[in-house]
């Protein structure tokens, strides 16, 4: 994979080959447009866009990697001892510059980006001949501009040390990518704080533009604003984290799940807590490479869940129904199974990426950073009784607070993608499962990000430097 522009003005010429399909840059024609010129009305511009949705769902990307190494590399998942090899190195806290997942994020994630950037500067290009018309171009611009912040901020949360690392996030970030169409060749690293940058005017761009307040499938205005307050407890932007995840809370149309249906949260298509979740036809399914096989015991059952995260769930909490129990065959006796892909091996589940639930914990955590306990204490409430109604009302101040708010953001979000960044970010040492044995790693490391994959390093000279300790 290359990060070079002047691959990127040559694919707004000509329509790509088989010849290119080792790129990042790569376009299925069925799913979107080759490039910016041939968007010429709503129906090219939504193809454009669908390519870069389609993205989201590959395994290297959400439809897999996305959700399991930052579980891995932390205190909520750990490897079978019979599986098929996949992430070995994250549970071994080995990873190399050659790893093959971290690779296939790196291009997923700067394919969405560039497919995104594709579809902006060609939504651009058109003029509805009714304010209506208009008001579906500016939505589907909007949503180009969220994707591609949503993009930068994973790559950002992946490759380089967290916003608050040094005190003006002036540290090694990724590349920002926001043209391509211009003549230019190997674009460099940004610092994090000129990629957090970009990220927050996409979204507000995105803001200004849309249309829609709840999506289906799709950003939204909703959607949008829950992504601003988690990038916004990202860089300890406790005001804004507090200000958009209030928006959403309280005007936003969504819901929690009860209690009693807790367990249908997973298996429901589009249901009233999410966001924003990528939709997963039958056409799309990633067969064994999906979610639901990985997790699975009909499938590869390849990472299971560790009996130390189960013993944090009461027993009458309804959040225990996203782990199952039970024996994986040729291998643990009792293992314990993630149950948030239901369908398993039959089919893809819908993948949640925004829930109205952490929109609650993202303003609790800002609010204990706030000092403002109460009020911390009471979004802590909302979300602990719905797991179990006769749970006590959270009573810490202070530091202790701030723990049993991490704690609660490990059992309501386990398995999503968010563990290994909440340690990170909040300057916590990491305790990594495995299979026997547990691993300790102190905060600050090196290791808690991943290294730039080498095919980069060796394609684009300026991408350097490496990160440290790779």
């Amino acid at each position: 994979m290359i990060l070079k522009f002047k691959h990127i003005v040559i694919l707004a010429i000509v329509t790509l080959t088989a010849s290119c399909s080792e790129s990042f840059l790569d376009i299925n024609p069925e799913q979107s447009v080759a490039a910016e010129s041939a968007i010429v009305d709503l129906v090219t511009l939504q193809t454009a866009l669908n390519g870069a949705y389609s993205k989201l769902q590959s395994n290297d990307y959400y439809g897999r990697t996305m959700y399991v190494i930052p579980e891995l590399m932390a205190d909520n998942l750990y490897l079978s001892s019979r599986n098929t090899g996949r992430y070995l190195e994250y549970e071994n806290f080995v990873v190399s510059e050659r790893n093959g997942e971290a690779e296939g994020l790196w291009e997923k994630g700067y394919q969405v980006i560039v497919n995104a950037t594709r579809a902006i500067e060609g939504g651009k290009t058109l003029q509805g001949t009714t304010t209506a018309q208009q008001n579906n171009i500016n939505q589907l611009i909007g949503e180009a501009y969220a994707l591609r912040a949503l993009a930068h901020f994973d790559l950002v949360r992946m490759f380089a040390q967290p916003y608050n690392f040094t005190a003006d996030a002036s540290h090694i970030g990724v590349p920002v990518i926001t043209e391509v169409n211009i003549v230019q060749t190997s674009p460099k690293r940004n610092s994090v704080k000129e990629v957090y940058t970009q990220i927050n005017n996409d979204l507000t761009t995105a803001l200004e533009l849309m249309q829609t307040q709840k999506g289906k499938g799709s950003f939204s205005i909703g959607a949008v604003k829950g992504l601003i307050a988690r990038v916004a407890l990202y860089q300890d932007d406790t005001i804004n984290a507090i200000k958009y995840s209030s928006e959403v809370i309280a005007t936003g149309g969504y819901n929690l799940i009860a209690n009693k249906d807790y367990a249908t949260l997973w298996s429901t298509k589009l249901n009233n807590e999410t966001l924003f979740e990528i939709v997963n036809t039958i056409a799309d399914n990633e067969g064994s490479n999906s979610l639901g096989h990985f997790f699975n015991v009909t499938g590869y059952a390849d990472a299971l869940v560790p009996t130390e995260l189960y013993a944090l769930y009461n027993s009458q909490d309804a959040r225990r129904t996203a782990i199952t129990a039970g024996a994986k065959p040729g291998a643990e006796k009792t293992a314990l199974f993630v149950n948030k892909f239901p369908k398993g091996t039959l089919s893809d589940d819908n993948i949640k990426i925004l829930r109205l639930a952490e929109q609650y914990l993202i303003r609790a955590e800002a609010y204990a950073k706030e000092g403002q306990s109460t009020l911390a204490q009471n979004d802590l409430n909302v979300i602990t009784k719905r797991a179990n109604p006769a749970a006590l009302n959270a009573t810490e101040t202070g530091a202790a607070l701030l723990n049993r708010i991490l704690e609660e953001r490990r059992k309501e979000l386990a398995f999503e993608g968010h563990r290994l960044f909440d340690l990170n970010r909040n300057k916590k040492d990491l305790k990594i499962i495995q299979s026997e044995k547990s691993l300790m790693v102190s905060y600050p490391n090196d290791k808690f990000i991943l290294p730039i994959p080498l095919k980069e390093i060796n394609s684009n000279p300026t991408i350097k430097p490496q990160n440290t300790g790779y």
